[in-house]
């Protein structure tokens, strides 16, 4: 990672909203930090600014980038009240196509050439899609370094020093991926860190929201807490110890699952569909997209503020297009009527274009998440390595929800809940500190057992080896689980883990593929048992002639690092991973 940097900005690219945040080294060194976020103007005059703006992309008839959050949303919506959005490309949410649960053990593979669907159900490359926003971000950040007296792009470029924020349950290769698609975006590799979303929140909070209300320090060396990180699109759930040397130390591999806020919304659009029908509301979805959005806008802030609180109701505007859409549908039905022959009948009530929900139907929309998350961190707290857990650090655009709060707070009554100011910020800002200090992460545990497929040598025609794993007249097995680390191992970071020799076949090969395999289990033997998956490949190029190359394979960043050496010449060659071919 090169070190000649004097900013480090952060993109904090998330399923619902995105925003970046910037600091220099001298205003890191401040006490506390100084960080300076992203300011967005909606255009709505509802508010001034907003610190994020929607994750949303918008491309022309020609799949050219036109537009991102709220510009996006504003331009598409004026195409949409001229009956002109048709041939255009609107993405929202799109980020979740990169979590799909153990991408790399279904047939559903994420590849550099996975396609993304818009909202009218277009298709473009996810590549494209991804790096567009990232570059987005990345200009409107340049703009304004080069508005506040830095001289032009090439300076920013050759003085920054780049975060990107990712999920820390996502898979190896959705890490990759969005890496390659920063790349892609300008950002140079050599100046580009990955920060897991939990960790950033926890760097963030015991750095520069370590104190409470009354004066009191809330996260104190010694201290073992579990970070509920619940962003738009997942939950991620990791317990961190403070150690001597204020260091983070990571207690158990990251948990959690797809039970972020968009489950809300995915739910009450379940409601809609249950009462009007999957073909009526996709056919208003078509044909009002202003009707539509501004529907589900209405939710979204519902889904926020609404809080329960002494049994209130909760209204929830439904455009007249969609019943007027619904009566044509089924020869004037009323959607009253409709209501009454369900089991929400008394829950639920149509009056004046509106439905009202009582309490108890309203908090079923966050049942998916909040059943899922409470459970996994029960789990959690029994198990060793977070049983001394008093403190649960709640954070992520999610845990804004005043239902989701107090869910949380009911469950685990004999918890500490800290939910700090501006929780949506607290990842932002802990990538800033992370890109400044990198090491002030010490310890992470490994998710999987990782290897490489090998071959070793064998007494020839061995009976208890099936012939179809030798090869070379029977002298060799092939198939082999050479383990590296193992599932639950704590590794170091910023350390190469383990080093391992490899032979080439014949001395005429001028490269070596050594595919790497994951395991659940702690000591597979063969790459062909059940718990194993193939996760990619590692290329490695090779001088002529010699025989043997020695692979040095970091676990414990962010994304796996890998370096070469070729070993009588102790030369380095060229080593990278693929995960997405």
């Amino acid at each position: 990672m090169a070190d000649d940097y004097e900013i480090v900005a952060a993109i904090d690219f998330g399923t619902t909203y995105s925003g970046y945040a910037y600091c220099s080294k001298s205003d890191f060194k401040r006490s506390p930090p100084v960080i300076k976020t992203s300011a967005w103007k909606s255009g709505t005059g509802t508010c001034d600014k907003f610190m994020k703006t929607p994750t949303v992309v918008l491309f022309d008839q020609n799949r050219k980038f036109d537009s991102f959050g709220f510009e996006a949303e504003k331009k598409y919506l004026k195409l949409a009240l001229r009956n002109q959005q048709e041939s255009w490309y609107f993405f929202k949410r799109f980020k979740m196509r990169l979590h799909q649960r153990e991408t790399e053990r279904t047939n559903e593979r994420l590849t550099i050439d996975t396609i993304v669907e818009d909202e009218t159900g277009k298709s473009m490359k996810a590549l494209d899609v991804f790096s567009s926003a990232i570059q987005y971000l990345k200009d409107h950040l340049q703009n304004l370094l080069i508005e506040q007296g830095m001289r032009d792009k090439n300076e920013v470029m050759k003085k920054v020093r780049w975060v990107l924020t990712v999920p820390a349950i996502w898979t190896d290769p959705a890490k990759e991926f969005m890496k390659k698609a920063a790349i892609k975006a300008g950002l140079p590799e050599n100046k580009l860190l990955l920060a897991l979303e939990p960790e950033a929140a926890s760097l963030c909070c015991w750095s520069i929201r370590n104190v409470s209300p009354d004066g009191r320090t809330i996260l104190t060396p010694g201290l073992s807490y579990t970070v509920l990180d619940m962003g738009g699109g997942t939950a991620d759930i990791v317990t961190h110890k403070i150690e001597d040397g204020e260091k983070l130390r990571e207690m158990h591999a990251p948990v959690g699952g797809d039970w972020g806020g968009t489950k809300v919304n995915s739910s009450f659009q379940g409601l809609l569909i249950k009462l009007v029908g999957a073909p009526v509301l996709s056919k208003f979805k078509n044909k009002h997209v202003v009707d539509y959005l501004e529907m589900m806008n209405d939710f979204e802030i519902k889904k926020q503020f609404v809080s329960l609180e002494n049994d209130e109701e909760v209204m929830l505007t439904v455009p007249g297009t969609l019943v007027k859409i619904f009566e044509e549908e089924t020869d004037g039905e009323n959607l009253s009527d409709v209501i009454e022959q369900t089991p929400m009948k008394g829950q639920l009530e149509w009056t004046s274009g509106r439905l009202i929900l009582q309490p108890e139907l309203f908090k079923t929309f966050f049942s998916i998440s909040l059943d899922n998350v409470i459970k996994k961190l029960k789990e959690l707290f029994n198990a060793t390595e977070s049983q001394d857990v008093s403190t649960l650090l709640l954070v992520g655009g999610f845990s804004e929800s005043r239902i989701l709060r107090k869910a949380i707070r009911q469950a685990f009554t004999d918890k500490r809940i800290i939910h700090p100011e501006h929780p949506s910020l607290a990842i932002l800002e802990g990538a800033v500190i992370y890109g400044h200090s990198p090491m002030s992460v010490k310890t992470r545990i490994c998710k999987y057992t990782y290897g490489f497929m090998a071959a070793k040598s064998i007494k020839q025609h061995d009976q208890n080896i099936p012939k179809n794993r030798t090869i070379m007249d029977g002298t060799c097995e092939t198939m082999i689980f050479d383990k590296l680390v193992e599932v639950g191992q704590a590794v170091e970071a910023g350390r190469y883990q383990v080093k391992k020799t490899y032979s080439k076949l014949s001395r005429d090969q001028s490269s070596m593929i050594l595919f790497m395999y994951t395991s659940t289990d702690k000591d597979p033997q063969y790459v062909t048992d059940d718990s194993c998956s193939l996760l990619g490949d590692l290329i490695i190029n090779l001088p002529p002639g010699h025989r043997e190359v020695v692979v040095s394979t970091m676990f414990s960043d962010t994304f796996l690092t890998v370096k070469a050496v070729e070993k009588d010449s102790n030369t380095e060659v060229t080593a990278r991973f693929n995960f997405l071919a």
